[in-house]
């Protein structure tokens, strides 16, 4: 492997433990939102994190797609896209979701929350068994992007110009002032067909994914699929990162304050305000968040890009553990915010408490799983 290639397999993984690492305290937070006396604070780490948190999962798929498909077939892809994401999204679905829905359930009784309790938040088993995909959603999107991808990789194979173009007007674009403004533009113009002021909402909804969502999480999977494999523009990346990521910090600020009571403009579950209601400046919160999302992603990418290039043994473990924690990280979360919910510690420390707890133990779970896998594999070795 080449030196590139090395540095850049620790920054992918340094990027994979990132997104995954913050998915927990970002969840842990989405439950305090949701219960009453919520500070806007809480509020604005919400929104930050909403509007590029699941682009950059999705562009880092993409990317991690592309590179297994250049050492394999695509036929070996497909059967491991339904080895690795269809297999793990069927069992999660008759395990880890309806005892996900048990925990929430109990916990509905227990959290103060905002409104009254819906009706999926009461006991039977039509609620626990659902079809309801709850984070698992990710994975039947990213299977049917991985497939659509697949596809139309194969159809390119047949047309070489096509795939030339493409890859020409994408290093452009990589390489110009104005590719940060045209990707905020052509990502939000895709959620002009869609109601609210951001990604998500209804994507956990159904298995079966929402066209505006699978459109508009596709075009960061392709972002991801066309920058794996150019070193050249890892590189550009690298080059004004820190500008990059404080600028979106920035540009979130005034962003989120202007417009805090727009429904799920926040990520939060609310009547949409004055705001809202002028198509004008639905325009403008879309372009926004698009801006904050595409610096931001740009930022990290080439932050972790520049900084991680040494081989580390713990990167290494939990880039390995990654897929089990995302897999298994809710129902932890839930039995532990559920719990800490009757004491009288106050939210910082039940959200701090919950973070830390549900992360040893989706870590020491996996630790236990790949031991006993490891102990079978000696064994069997060894008959």
């Amino acid at each position: 492997m080449s030196e590139e290639g090395s540095q850049r397999s620790h920054h992918l993984d340094a990027i994979r433990v990132s997104a995954i690492l913050l998915l927990i305290p970002y969840h842990a937070a989405r439950y305090v939102q949701k219960g009453d006396g919520d500070p806007r604070i809480v509020d604005a780490v919400v929104w930050f994190v909403h509007a590029w948190h699941m682009p950059l999962f999705f562009a880092i798929s993409g990317f991690l797609a592309a590179s297994a498909l250049r050492r394999s077939t695509a036929a070996r892809q497909l059967r491991a896209r339904f080895r690795r994401l269809g297999l793990p999204l069927a069992v999660g679905m008759l395990t880890v979701v309806p005892l996900a829905n048990l925990l929430v359930i109990g916990a509905a009784a227990l959290w103060p929350r905002k409104g009254e309790l819906p009706p999926k938040r009461e006991l039977d088993l039509g609620n626990v068994f659902s079809l309801t995909p709850r984070h698992l959603w990710f994975i039947a999107y990213l299977l049917l992007i991985s497939l659509v991808a697949i596809g139309i990789w194969l159809a390119i194979q047949r047309a070489p110009k096509v795939g030339i173009a493409i890859k020409a007007s994408f290093n452009r674009l990589m390489t110009s002032w104005w590719g940060i403004p045209t990707l905020a533009a052509i990502s939000a113009a895709i959620l002009i067909t869609k109601t609210g002021w951001v990604a998500g909402g209804s994507a956990s909804n159904s298995l079966i994914p929402a066209p505006t969502l699978f459109a508009y999480f596709s075009f960061f999977f392709l972002f991801g699929w066309l920058l794996s494999g150019q070193s050249d523009l890892i590189g550009q990346l690298k080059r004004g990162a820190w500008l990059r990521l404080t600028a979106g910090v920035l540009i979130a600020i005034p962003a989120f304050l202007l417009f805090y009571d727009n429904g799920d403009f926040t990520g939060n579950v609310g009547t949409p305000g004055v705001l809202a209601e002028i198509d004008e400046l639905r325009i403008y919160g879309l372009f926004t968040v698009g801006i904050v999302c595409w610096l931001t992603l740009f930022g990290i990418w080439g932050v972790l890009a520049r900084y991680v290039r040494q081989e580390s043994r713990v990167l290494r473990y939990l880039a390995d553990a990654s897929f089990w924690i995302y897999l298994v990280h809710i129902p932890f979360l839930v039995a532990l915010q559920s719990s800490l919910s009757t004491t009288g510690l106050g939210i910082p420390v039940r959200w701090g408490l919950t973070v830390a707890g549900t992360l040893a133990l989706a870590v020491g779970s996996y630790a236990l799983i790949r031991g006993s896998r490891n102990l079978a594999a000696k064994a069997i070795k060894h008959t």
